[in-house]
């Protein structure tokens, strides 16, 4: 294991450089669509595949956990100035709801309004496809989607994968809470309040609207806060943390992840995410105090590999985009061909994901990068340089 970063000592460090963070949303964003790739070309609403596919039905699993990796990445990063700021949040709540507002509604927006036009017009019908979860809208659906309250009415109705957006949305308006909260106890007290909490209201709400938010989250937000205190803050104790075994640890709560996956099996899994989200949240914990602090080991080298971090920086329109797109392909290319569950399946991983990944870009010029600050968009176009990065 390479040596850890020296410490810090009572200075504000200068500005990490986070292209690995992109990588990592980019392995993210791309497990998500292969989880719904598999979906598209099987459907398991309907039938489950056999033989060496049924391996990818695993995928069922992973496509969630992918969501919990966002949740502690966006944690990590909206920590990191706040811990340089002296555990203040610069220029106040309201600002920080304002640069949130601009950075994630307009590309939520764009995809919200394209996946209306597109099932008004050529994807409206029934397929016996994962595609018809979105279909059968009414106003519950449209209004919720609007004020971002989708993943509690109308959940998976116009676009499946919108749930997560208004998740996270929600523990924004939460941030400033959890700030006061570090500078007047600490973050790992309020790292284990918001564990607690989050799955306090996950099973105790258990069978109600609620918990279609996945209130565990909040914990899984909580980690990526310790894990920017971790590789941030000059103080001893998340010095001495910095040179932890956290790629074992990480390895540790993977075996854990795979143990229960493979005991609970992947037909249904939705009763068992609250359980793999904590080891999981573990495990993005670990990977990003890790690849921080030992920025030449083999990993952090692995998530700084050019194309992984330039689908890094439009992961997010990625994430918006790819499930219309993957029924486009299906209904117009893919099932008139004929082809079995199998070979869609092969053609949506290969000239699939490459037409997804070409037409997200486009969007992300249009939709994103136009709202984006000044640094982000300059450490967009030197995507794999070595610019420094202000989250």
């Amino acid at each position: 294991m390479a040596e850890p970063a020296p410490p810090l000592t009572g200075v504000v460090a200068p500005r990490l450089h986070l292209t690995h963070v992109e990588g990592i949303r980019a392995l993210a964003a791309l497990t998500v669509y292969v989880n719904h790739a598999y979906a598209q070309a099987w459907n398991p609403l309907y039938e489950y595949p056999s033989g060496l596919f049924s391996l990818f039905s695993y995928s069922l699993q992973a496509g969630h956990l992918a969501v919990t990796v966002f949740i502690a990445v966006s944690g990590f990063c909206l920590t990191l100035p706040v811990v340089d700021a002296g555990d203040q949040l610069k220029r106040g709540a309201f600002e920080f709801f304002k640069r949130r507002a601009r950075r994630i509604l307009p590309p939520y927006y764009g995809a919200l309004a394209l996946a209306l036009l597109l099932i008004a017009t050529v994807i409206g019908e029934p397929t016996r496809t994962i595609w018809d979860v979105p279909l059968g809208l009414d106003w519950v659906a449209v209004v919720s989607h609007s004020l971002l309250l989708q993943d509690f009415f109308g959940t998976g109705k116009i676009n499946y994968a919108f749930w997560s957006i208004a998740t996270e949305w929600h523990i924004y308006f939460l941030f400033p809470l959890f700030v006061w909260g570090v500078r007047r106890y600490g973050v790992l007290p309020v790292t284990i309040a918001a564990m607690l909490a989050g799955y306090l209201i996950r099973f105790g709400f258990d069978g109600t609207r609620i918990v279609r938010g996945s209130p565990q989250y909040l914990g899984m937000f909580a980690l990526g806060m310790l894990a920017a205190y971790v590789v941030r803050s000059p103080k001893p104790a998340f010095q001495r943390a910095r040179a932890w075994r956290w790629g074992i640890f990480a390895l540790l709560n993977l075996a854990v992840v795979l143990v229960l996956c493979v005991h609970w099996g992947y037909r249904a899994p939705e009763p068992y995410f609250p359980y793999l989200d904590l080891p999981m949240g573990l495990i993005a914990m670990s990977i990003l105090i890790y690849s921080t602090v030992n920025p030449n080991s083999l990993l952090t080298n692995l998530l700084n590999v050019k194309p992984i971090v330039f689908i890094g920086t439009f992961s997010y329109s990625v994430y918006l985009l790819h499930a219309p797109l993957l029924q486009l392909l299906w209904q117009y290319v893919l099932s008139p061909l004929g082809l079995d569950h199998g070979s869609i399946f092969v053609a949506l991983l290969t000239g699939g994901a490459l037409m997804t990944l070409l037409v997200s870009y486009g969007f992300f010029k249009v939709c994103e990068e136009p709202f984006m600050t000044k640094q982000s968009v300059e450490k967009e176009r030197k995507r794999i340089g070595t610019a420094p990065v202000t989250p």
